[in-house]
């Protein structure tokens, strides 16, 4: 019986946990396209894209990323949630080019300053998050109109 009673209690707990994150933040609703991204490696070697071919759409509990790319469109799709004040996570729900990361959550430090987006992420200490992703991803981003 102890057992049903501490893992009930912690079924409880972790669903308490995740009703009382905080509410979506209107402010990161719309349309952003990133103006600049860094992606800097286990190695530390940095790759910066200032292309303007990435934009994210946010929208309640989801947002989308849709690169434009030599061979087409990159389209990945997050379910996210804000956890902390300026601090949201975001789980993988779909991509058309990173499929072995679906299901993956990493948390996004964020902040608004006016029409400007600035991102910054570390992921999971991981050996697979470590080896299929960039160890940091900044991003710079202004708002622009939905399509």
């Amino acid at each position: 019986m102890k057992c049903f009673t501490r893992s009930s209690f912690l079924s409880l707990a972790l669903a308490a946990s995740w009703a009382c994150a905080a509410a979506p933040d209107p402010s990161l609703l719309g349309c952003w396209r990133a103006a600049r991204i860094v992606l800097t490696a286990p190695d530390g070697e940095k790759a910066e894209d200032t292309s303007g071919r990435c934009t994210l759409q946010f929208k309640a509990d989801q947002f989308e990323s849709t690169c434009k790319t030599t061979s087409g469109t990159a389209t990945t799709t997050y379910r996210y949630q804000v956890v902390r004040p300026r601090v949201y996570a975001a789980t993988m729900a779909g991509s058309t080019f990173r499929t072995e990361m679906v299901g993956s959550t990493r948390e996004y430090e964020y902040r608004i300053e006016g029409d400007q987006l600035h991102t910054v992420t570390v992921p999971p200490a991981m050996a697979f998050a470590a080896a299929a992703a960039a160890q940091r991803v900044e991003t710079d981003a202004a708002r622009v109109p939905c399509p």
